[in-house]
């Protein structure tokens, strides 16, 4: 398929740390890519009420147990979500986003398995096309808004996240991109990112 014809979705969840395993997820967005224009009337955002909180990770998101109480559980959006991730799932370190939906999905009986293409692995491979290699400090999120030119505002709020990763992925596709989505997929399989340490 080619990359202009495809269906991509950023996403972007804000959880109460990076353990998958225990960690759970307090907010979602989904921003719908479609032959490469962002759909940004179709964009989704809902925060998700946790079984447990930890406090000290609200320095990064800002969002605190009083509003999440009246929030939905993961469960009760679930197939909302599942019908919004009709594409390949794009996004800053979005391996862990995805596993976060995955085991979330699994917990409410739901099978979950897409394709992922994650900006910063683009990044890295562009790096070697025009001779540049990025450093880690060079593939966070922060640093490709400023390389990108866009306005930075409301960071670590997953709707802005999102949209970020969103427009970073247009613009990384229309100067770089390759003809089909098959050839993106493959060529990201060499690339590695750094540890997680430069998500925030």
């Amino acid at each position: 398929m080619l990359v202009r014809e495809a269906t991509f979705v950023s996403v972007d969840v804000e959880t109460t740390g990076l353990d998958v395993r225990r960690d759970e997820i307090i907010a979602v967005a989904l921003v719908p890519i479609q032959a490469m224009k962002i759909r940004v009337r179709d964009a989704y955002y809902s925060m998700v009420k946790p079984q447990k909180y930890r406090v000290e990770t609200m320095k990064y998101h800002g969002i605190g147990m009083d509003v999440l109480r009246q929030a939905p559980t993961f469960q009760d959006i679930a197939q909302e979500l599942l019908r919004r991730c009709n594409g390949i799932l794009v996004g800053h370190c979005v391996s862990l986003d995805y596993q976060f939906l995955r085991r979330h999905f699994k917990n409410a009986g739901v099978s979950f398995q897409r394709d992922v293409v994650d900006i910063a692995e683009v990044e890295k491979w562009i790096g070697q096309k025009t001779s540049h290699r990025p450093t880690c400090d060079e593939l966070s999120l922060d640093a490709l808004i400023t390389r990108y030119g866009l306005k930075e505002h409301y960071r670590h709020h997953a709707l802005a996240d999102a949209f970020f990763a969103a427009q970073i992925f247009q613009i990384q596709m229309t100067k770089h991109g390759v003809p089909s989505v098959e050839q993106l997929l493959e060529l990201l399989k060499n690339q590695k990112l750094c540890d997680a340490s430069f998500l925030f």
